[in-house]
């Protein structure tokens, strides 16, 4: 994690000398820039008891996605800071994007003097544990992790289980791609939809300024607490660019506690019901993620659209928490590669979903919401099929079954 930092930091920081096309292929370098959130989720895998691996997973997750929430506010501030120390506007963005750099390499050099390796300390003080152990546990954890009824499953000897395995791997990150997909790919055209979406009524492309101001006073009249925008692109909006960007900030702001919030929800229902919690909880956060992201794109009003952006945010980074809350329990010996995987997934769904709002923009941009509200909710039905330590949602009915009958048969 340190080695990818680090090097990842460099390419950051000469990106401001990018002059032609061809150069762009530099990014290629900073793109493994990303992968750091791979041995992170990893380490807090390794590092965290099983009954609070979700929320910390989840914590150290959401807060990188925070990352980039705060560079879209802080960005701007510090390029307007060098400007004001002297230099042009082309040149004050390529020395902005330095800063972040040396945080990251910062960061990189001071995680290898302050932090375990692991539970015991140094790599190499590790304490590994028995093998009649090391099959039942998931992160170093001596403490059964599956239902008490449950097989234990050798995933190098049995094929079903490595099909399961592998089915597993694919429907997490075809889910992520609905969670983490749609936050990339909100975070990208949020600014834009709100533009377009929320107009000065009456108002179109061909109506001239003193109309527009005449609807702006209007407006105001009508409605104090709204600002209103005179500019070249989106002359109609009811908000400037400033307003917009204030407001979609908040679905990545969010991380602060939503994506934790998933995760703290995966464990409290594991320590209830065991595994099928972990499922029941990454379920119901997508299906409700889904539903919110329906009902968005139905607000007609600025504050409905924020109050619903928010909850609807807040789910859609719980759903993120409640799947890298099952990560750690698909294949204990391929914890980081699982990660990875499903990571992908996310940066893969985000790519379609920006493709299918290249077509709508133009055309209807709030049915672009309606279509992921749906995709989302037909995805949530695919926990059903997720075998994870043996484990399905349905053995919730399996164990509430076996209760009855054997309260029945104490009577006897």
């Amino acid at each position: 994690m340190s080695a990818l930092l680090l090097t990842g930091s460099i390419p950051m920081a000469l990106a401001g000398l990018i002059k032609m096309e061809q150069d762009l292929l530099f990014y290629v370098f900073l793109l493994c820039f990303g992968r750091a959130f791979v041995p992170c989720q990893v380490w807090t895998s390794i590092m965290f008891n099983s009954k609070i691996v979700g929320t910390a997973n989840a914590l150290v997750g959401g807060w990188g996605n925070l990352g980039g929430g705060f560079t879209f506010l802080f960005m701007p501030r510090y390029f307007q800071l060098i400007k004001l120390a002297g230099a042009d506007e082309f040149l004050a963005w390529k020395i902005a994007v330095i800063i972040p750099a040396l945080i990251c390499c910062i960061a990189g050099i001071t995680i290898l003097f302050t932090s375990d390796d692991c539970p015991q300390g140094p790599w190499r003080k590790r304490i590994l544990p028995e093998k009649s152990k090391l099959d039942t546990v998931v992160v170093g954890e001596d403490e059964y992790l599956q239902q008490q009824d449950a097989k234990i499953v050798d995933f190098k000897d049995s094929r079903q289980s490595t099909g399961w395995t592998v089915f597993t791997v694919f429907i997490l990150m075809v889910q992520y791609g609905m969670c983490f997909g749609v936050e990339i790919a909100t975070n990208t055209v949020l600014n834009l939809y709100l533009l377009y979406k929320f107009k000065i009524e009456g108002c179109n492309e061909t109506t001239t300024e003193d109309e527009i101001s005449s609807e702006i006073s209007n407006a105001v009249r009508n409605a104090s607490h709204i600002n209103t925008f005179v500019g070249n692109d989106f002359h109609c909006s009811v908000l400037n660019q400033n307003t917009a960007s204030l407001i979609a900030s908040l679905f990545g702001l969010m991380n602060l506690f939503a994506r934790a919030l998933g995760g703290s929800l995966s464990d409290a229902l594991f320590k209830k019901i065991k595994l099928p919690g972990r499922l029941i909880a990454h379920q119901l956060c997508l299906a409700g993620e889904g539903v919110m992201l329906i009902i968005f794109s139905q607000m007609t009003s600025i504050p409905s659209a924020i109050a619903t952006l928010t909850i609807c945010s807040v789910l859609v980074q719980a759903s993120e928490g409640t799947t890298y809350s099952l990560v750690p329990y698909v294949n204990k010996q391929r914890v980081g590669v699982i990660a990875g995987l499903v990571g992908a997934g996310g940066n893969t769904g985000a790519i379609i979903w920006n493709t299918i709002w290249v077509q709508l923009v133009d055309i209807n941009p709030s049915m672009w919401f309606w279509i992921l509200g749906v995709c989302v909710i037909c995805g949530s039905t695919l926990t059903l099929f997720i075998r994870i330590e043996n484990t399905t949602t349905w053995h919730v009915l399996r164990n509430h079954k076996k209760k009855i009958y054997g309260k029945h048969d104490n009577r006897h």
